[in-house]
């Protein structure tokens, strides 16, 4: 399994300069407002997004149906994955709170919490959209992400629109701190369906 990982790393380093560029504008942007919470939002967005490219480019080489024929089972190509994302995720929410530490104006603590939930939101984000992927190809699963992202705003317009608020302060805290939780359930059961899905799978 440590082979497929170091495998998507070095595909993901020959392609990776579109995602630089855009990471060193939000970089200059937080160290504007002396705040990193945006870059850590992006950031994390990105590092969900890395694992989606690094199988499109899987798909676009046949590899499963080449890494099949040697002692790879599926599970592990499929599990290989979400090792990738959570490398990746883990790695930008360090990122984030040191930049916010030594750099930005916020509390320590402000920094953790809000950086936690961006993180909590990047996982559940990653584990939605995998199994699309596993099942319709990337191409769909790009398609479904985009719908994700957007969702959320779609969702606040048509709550302004019938005048309907937000939850209040206690409800958002109860969300906050069960937040750990919900990550944990939805990352396992996007594996267990993944492999499913996987496991049926023709090639």
């Amino acid at each position: 399994m440590k082979g497929l990982i170091i495998k998507d790393f070095l595909n993901l380093k020959k392609h990776s300069k579109y995602y630089m560029i855009l990471m060193i504008f939000y970089f200059i942007l937080g160290i504007a407002n002396e705040d990193f919470i945006m870059f850590g939002s992006m950031i994390i967005v990105f590092s969900a997004i890395l694992p989606i490219t690094a199988i499109s480019y899987d798909e676009k080489n046949n590899w499963d149906s080449y890494a099949l024929t040697m002692p790879i089972s599926r599970k592990d190509l499929i599990v290989s994955r979400y090792i990738l994302g959570i490398i990746l995720l883990i790695s930008s929410f360090f990122i984030t709170v040191l930049l916010n530490v030594v750099l930005g104006s916020g509390s320590y603590r402000e920094s953790i919490l809000a950086s936690s939930a961006i993180l909590a939101v990047g996982i559940i984000l990653m584990s939605v959209i995998f199994p699309v992927i596993f099942k319709y190809g990337v191409e769909k699963g790009r398609n479904f992400m985009l719908l994700i992202v957007l969702a959320p705003t779609g969702a606040a317009m048509l709550l302004s629109k019938f005048g309907l608020t937000l939850p209040d302060k206690e409800v958002g805290k109860i969300l906050l701190y069960s937040l750990p939780l919900i990550t944990v359930a939805v990352f396992t059961v996007s594996i267990l369906i993944s492999v499913s899905i996987y496991k049926k799978k023709e090639f």
